[in-house]
């Protein structure tokens, strides 16, 4: 059985002000072991790795189990971890019992798996898996040159429909230099939802719905569309469904002569 975790972890104390300000005492410690938990000890191993790591670790069979006396054993120290109170623990994980260790951290109460979870009050530290953040900032940064790669193919009119998308109304006035910075604001807001809008399929005629909703020629209650008095569709996808489908590409063409003539004249 493969160890399919990290190689290397950081644990931090949560910056928590204690009494004056203080989170801990500079060069202080904790020691963690295994949290004992209504069901047995929170060990946070699976039944199949408790057998692996009984046989890595030449354990007999069982000592492993949530309910062995192993892991109350206060002579046994060699899964427990000290962990420093003013800075960070690293953790190589290529050892059997760092392993274990590691399992042992994402179980216990007292430890938050991400930086996300170090919100939640009774947590003292947190681990931060940087091979994962690194992937994260990565996959950011391919969907940030992805999204201004396909922000230069927009020709003025589509950097305006785009916006649309995004919720800004009254871009017609807009010059190429704003345009090009209020998209920019959407891409560093979330870079990969700009990725998606902008490579829907149906692109082209959530641009025109946007752009007709806005110029008042459809009207949208709720969930619901309308041309006039005639119904477009109970929701988004509906509406586009409508838009798309040859029986109605007539009524399309009216609302698009009317779109143009609404322009012109504006």
């Amino acid at each position: 059985m493969e160890f399919t975790g990290p190689k290397e972890v950081v644990i931090k104390r949560v910056p928590r002000a204690g009494y004056f300000g203080i989170t801990a005492y500079p060069k202080s410690t904790t020691t963690l072991g295994c949290e004992l938990g209504k069901n047995g000890f929170k060990t946070g191993l699976t039944p199949e790795e408790e057998k692996y790591y009984e046989v890595e670790l030449g354990l007999k069979p069982g000592e492993l189990g949530k309910h062995s006396k192993w892991w109350g054993d206060v002579f046994n120290i060699d899964y427990s971890i000290r962990l420093n109170n003013t800075k960070e623990t690293r953790m190589i994980l290529e050892d059997k019992i760092k392993q274990v260790t590691y399992k042992v951290l994402l179980a216990s109460s007292k430890v938050a798996n991400s930086e996300i979870d170090k919100k939640d009050p009774w947590v003292d530290f947190y681990i931060v898996d940087e091979e994962a953040k690194a992937r994260a900032e990565s996959e950011i940064f391919d969907y940030e040159w992805e999204a201004m790669e396909l922000l230069l193919k927009l020709t003025p009119e589509e950097k305006r429909s785009s916006l649309r998308l995004f919720g800004k109304a009254g871009v017609d006035s807009l010059s190429e230099m704003m345009l090009k910075s209020e998209l920019t604001k959407e891409i560093k807001k979330d870079p990969k939802a700009f990725c998606t809008t902008l490579k829907d399929k149906q692109l082209k005629t959530r641009m025109l719905i946007e752009e007709l909703l806005e110029y008042r020629i459809i009207t949208k209650n709720g969930t619901y569309y309308k041309h006039g008095e005639d119904s477009i569709g109970a929701s988004t996808e509906e509406a586009l469904e409508y838009f798309d489908n040859l029986k109605n590409q007539s009524v399309v063409l009216t609302m698009t002569t009317r779109l143009k003539k609404a322009k012109k004249d504006k």
